[in-house]
């Protein structure tokens, strides 16, 4: 290979890479969309962490439909299968619990460990849109993530 040929191989391959570049591009400037999915949800964070050893159930009420889910502390580091809600797990804690394919308006929350009811409230959430393939591609998707406050009860005594 000569020396005089590098450039024009380089000259070429940057002609390579503008065409595919503007080949991407529409009518009017904006780029092709992707085709990522997406879904709505809503994620309840916990403050603090759950931490305390126990069984642990959380009753989500989404629209007059109850969604259970439960998980134990310790953990036994096997993710539990769950249908009806995700429990995120933090280092030896459960920092929340997400539901999918819902966009409630208010949700009532109740977490119980072992009889003993750590929390029982409504909020209301506050939805982003997201849009994972660009802000003018399809699909558009509702996410919320809302923090409640967990308070232990005193020992021996159940709320």
């Amino acid at each position: 290979m000569s020396l005089t040929s590098m450039p024009r191989r380089l000259d070429r391959a940057t002609a390579a890479i503008l065409f595919i570049g503007l080949a991407s591009c529409r009518t009017g400037g904006t780029k092709a969309c992707t085709e990522a999915a997406c879904g709505d949800y809503l994620e309840i964070q916990f403050e603090p962490e759950l931490v305390a050893t126990g069984r642990y159930y959380f009753m989500i009420d989404v629209d007059g439909v109850t969604r259970r889910c439960a998980a134990s502390l310790p953990s036994s580091g096997n993710q539990e299968i769950i249908d009806e809600c995700s429990i995120r797990q933090g280092n030896g804690s459960l920092a929340g619990v997400t539901v999918y394919g819902v966009r409630p308006k208010v949700v009532a929350v109740r977490v119980v460990r072992d009889q003993a009811v750590l929390l029982d409230t409504r909020v209301a959430p506050f939805y982003e849109v997201e849009r994972p393939n660009g802000p003018d591609c399809p699909p558009e998707c509702s996410v919320a993530r809302v923090t409640v406050q967990i308070k232990e009860p005193a020992p021996g005594v159940q709320r």
